[in-house]
This record gives C-alpha cells, structure tokens and sequence, in this order.
C-alpha cells in the first residue's frame, strides 16, 4: 500500500500498525511512503501498489475511472495557498512564482483561489514540485508563494516567521474536502482482500475518532516530525467515523461532496467533459458498509 507523508495520508498505517490491524484482519502489507496521491494512482495503474491514499485534490481520477474510492478518511481543512511577506491578496500573485504539488488539494485550492479573483493559473508561474521541494524553496526565498498544506505549512512558517496565509480551504465553505483510501479499478475482483482491507480502515478510523487525543503524538512519532507539526495539522482534520461516513452517504450529505467536486473540476478544466459522475460508480460504499 501507499501512503503519504503527512497525518491524513499516513493515518491508517500508524494506526494499523500500532494496533495489530493488519494481523487481525489477516493481511500482509508492505507500506511505501509517496509524495502525492496521483503518483500512487499511477502506481496502482502500473500494479506496483494493490491500495493508496488520496487527497481531495486528485478525486478527479477515480471520476475518470482510474480507481476505485474504498474509504473515507477525513475531512479536511488544511490546504493554504500561502506567501512571502508582503503579498496580503490573490491578485498580488498575478506574475509571481508559485510551488504547486501537481495533481493535489493545494493545487485544486490554488484554482480555485485564482477563480474567485477573476484570474486564472495562466496569470502565475506556477512550478510543479514534490512537498519537501516547496518547504525548501520557499525557505530560501525562491518561491514568491506556494500551494501546500499543513503541516508542511507549519514548519515552512517557523522558518520564514513573516509567511502569509492568503487563503485557506475553510474560504470555501460549500466545498467539502475528502480524503480516501483509493485501490485500482478491478479491485472489486478481489472481494475477500477488498473485505479485508476495508475492515481494517473501519476499524482504524474508529480508533482515531475514539483516541484524537492520542493522535497527534502517534502521528508525530510516525512521520519523524515534532508534535506541535502535526498537532497543527490535525487542528485542521475530521476523522470520519465509519458509522458517520455511512449515515451521511445513505442520506446523501457525502455523495453530495463528491458531486461538487466533480463540478468544481469541470469549471477547472481538470476534467474535459461536463457530465457528473454518480459517485456510487467509483466509491464502494455497499462493500465499505459490509465489510
């Protein structure tokens, strides 16, 4: 499986390992730390990875049919567009430079930023790299702004004290920002390992929403960065509870997020066509329900 390194990507191998999940859900994994969820889309594509992790950012690819959404993990509030100081508003980007992880929420953040303005990605540079890559450009004055999320966020401002954050995902009230458990599109073939799987992220996501005072501590532990890092990540996450996730599919609350995403996508150009996917097609929600 993949995973990301930051505490929502990351969630579900801390836990499974720290709680013996894998073992009683009779799997075997082997976890493989990645910089983005579309690499490990490309990865499943590729069958080098049987399951990965995605930020909201890159649901346009299970839209498009590239995988499968298998779980949800949370929701969250943590992508900034942020700057050097001395740039206060999105229309003082027009020109500058911009570190932008392709194909992720900070990048769907920065688009939709540009929107709002009445700009478009057309009127910035904008520079694809991994994270590590934008935390030390930007640290060095390389970069005039960059697309990013906590807690690199956090630890890019201990080291340029006068960053601004000029938009924050929370602006977006009528957005919801998922984050998913992705696996490829034939996994449905796989029924008792797709089971499995989706038993042992049930059960890691209620650990999360029973434990959040233990989470931060776990995750800084895991991902080798301080606490106050990844308790300033997490201030901006919502673990979704199994049962929570469920009730707001069956009465049409999560279905509706990812409908929205669909549209926003299409207003982007990210997707080319303008049909709404029925989200049911691409999240296996009977089989998370079942499982």
């Amino acid at each position: 499986m993949g995973y990301n390194g930051d505490g929502n990507g990351a969630m579900l191998e801390a836990i499974a390992q720290k709680q013996g999940l894998w073992k009683k859900h009779g799997l075997n994994i082997t976890a493989k730390k990645f910089t983005n969820g579309p690499i490990q889309i490309q990865a499943l594509g590729a069958g080098s990875l049987d399951f990965g992790y995605i930020g909201p950012g890159a649901i346009w690819l299970p839209i498009e049919g590239k995988a499968k959404i298998i779980a949800p993990v949370a929701l969250g509030e943590s992508d900034r567009v942020i700057a050097q100081k001395g740039i206060d508003t999105v229309q003082q980007l027009k020109g500058k430079t911009i570190g932008v992880p392709q194909g992720t929420s900070g990048a769907m953040l920065l688009g939709l930023a540009l929107a709002k303005a009445g700009m478009s990605i057309h009127d910035v540079n904008q520079v694809f790299m991994d994270p590590s890559t934008v935390i030390s450009a930007f640290t060095a004055g390389k970069l005039d702004a960059a697309a990013i999320w906590y807690p690199f966020v956090a630890q890019i401002k201990t080291a340029v004290p006068g960053m601004v954050e000029v938009v924050k995902s929370s602006d977006f009230p009528d957005l919801a920002f998922p984050s998913c458990l992705v696996a490829g599109p034939n996994i449905t073939q796989k029924p008792e390992l797709l089971k499995r799987y989706q038993a042992a992220a049930k059960d890691a996501m209620d650990w999360a929403a029973a434990h959040t005072s233990e989470l931060p501590q776990l995750m800084a532990s895991f991902l080798k960065v301080s606490l106050a890092d990844e308790q300033s990540e997490l201030n901006f996450i919502d673990v979704l509870k199994p049962s929570d996730f469920i009730s707001k599919w069956e009465d049409g609350t999560a279905p509706k997020w990812f409908e929205n995403l669909n549209r926003q996508f299409i207003a982007m150009g990210t997707i080319k066509t303008d049909t709404i996917v029925d989200p049911s097609k691409y999240v296996l929600f009977k089989e998370y329900k079942n499982a």
